[in-house]
């Protein structure tokens, strides 16, 4: 290895290092994701250490550009601090989830400059109405969980100390200080709008139109730069009826916000682990269909995609800028390179 890519490691290493001590300042090329829903947001699928753990940017060594904000974790002075996003990104108690490979799809694709962040709440089993800012209405709708013995809720609601919203809110503030929010993805609507009438549906829609509208407001955000993401059901067992709801979501806000906010991730043909939860190929494949959204959005925004190292073992064949001309390397704006569009600042 060349002095010139051993220095570049070194200052990463660095870097890194000094980011996850919680000495890193506001970079405008950290990319932060706020994600909440029940189940399948949380993670119900195996940790495989092969396939989930071993992956050169997830270690924790200087590769690491991906990063989750600790709200839960059985160290209590590492709460409200990023650390690297190892599976579980939501709590100790959860799995596998869309959130761990969301992220490594976006840092697999953004040019090595750029970080990703997850903030992520979710409540096992809760319906819409626990992440409701009145806290008349979510108070409400818990004190129903407990009177009806739904511990699978009432638990994982008493980690956010029975604030799933303010939780949110909060961390997502402090996230604000190290980076920029890029999005919100979600994933709920089984325990809402399974098999549910119209009227249901209708108010479902709204609730989390309103919920986004709430987290624009309180963290100062807009709905032109920040794209609202919901993941469909599992497309098999007793939830798949949810799916039809999920899917009216981006003409719901449409017609509320007034711009194009919103955006749903297929879960066309994932598998079940249960009736209710994907398996853990199904959750790394959804996290992926996150990545494809998002992507495109950051890249619209200016974002840079990574390159491919001319320097590896795969040389590109080609360079091509987007007028067809054939280039000795990759120049400033968008190029093809070896038939793939990367956009090069």
């Amino acid at each position: 290895m060349c002095k010139r890519f051993i220095s570049v490691f070194i200052i990463a290493a660095m870097s890194i290092s000094a980011f996850v001590a919680g000495a890193q300042t506001f970079d405008p090329d950290f990319f932060i994701y706020l994600g909440f829903g029940q189940s399948n947001m949380q993670g119900k699928g195996s940790i495989n250490s092969l396939r989930d753990k071993k992956k050169k940017y997830f270690e924790e060594q200087a590769g690491s550009r991906f990063f989750k904000m600790q709200i839960v974790s059985d160290d209590v002075s590492q709460v409200g601090k990023w650390t690297v996003a190892m599976p579980p990104i939501v709590r100790p108690d959860t799995g596998l989830g869309p959130s761990d490979y969301f992220g490594r799809y976006l840092v697999d694709n953004l040019d090595e400059r750029y970080k990703v962040g997850v903030v992520v709440v979710a409540v096992d089993g809760a319906k819409i109405e626990a992440f409701s800012k009145d806290d008349e209405i979510s108070q409400s709708y818990l004190s129903y969980a407990r009177n009806n013995n739904e511990t699978w809720v009432t638990g994982a609601a008493a980690a956010y100390g029975d604030k799933p919203y303010e939780t949110l809110v909060k961390y997502g503030k402090i996230a604000q200080q190290y980076g920029v929010i890029k999005g919100i993805y979600f994933h709920q609507g089984e325990s809402n709008v399974t098999d549910c009438t119209t009227e249901q549906g209708e108010k479902w829609l709204s609730d989390v139109t309103q919920i986004y509208l709430n987290l624009l407001e309180d963290l100062g955000l807009s709905a032109d730069s920040v794209p609202f993401i919901a993941g469909e059901p599992c497309p098999y067992g007793v939830c798949s009826s949810a799916i039809r709801w999920v899917d009216k979501l981006p003409e719901y806000m449409r017609k509320v916000t007034g711009v194009e906010c919103a955006f749903v991730a297929s879960s066309s043909g994932l598998m079940n682990a249960d009736q209710y939860h994907f398996d853990s190929d199904g959750y790394r494949e959804l996290g992926k269909r996150y990545g494809e959204i998002a992507l495109p959005i950051l890249v619209n925004q200016g974002a840079v995609l990574s390159v491919p190292d001319v320097y590896g073992e795969s040389v590109p064949e080609s360079f091509i800028d987007i007028q067809g001309r054939t280039l000795q390397q990759a120049g400033p704006g968008m190029n093809i390179i070896d038939g793939k569009k990367y956009l090069v600042r």
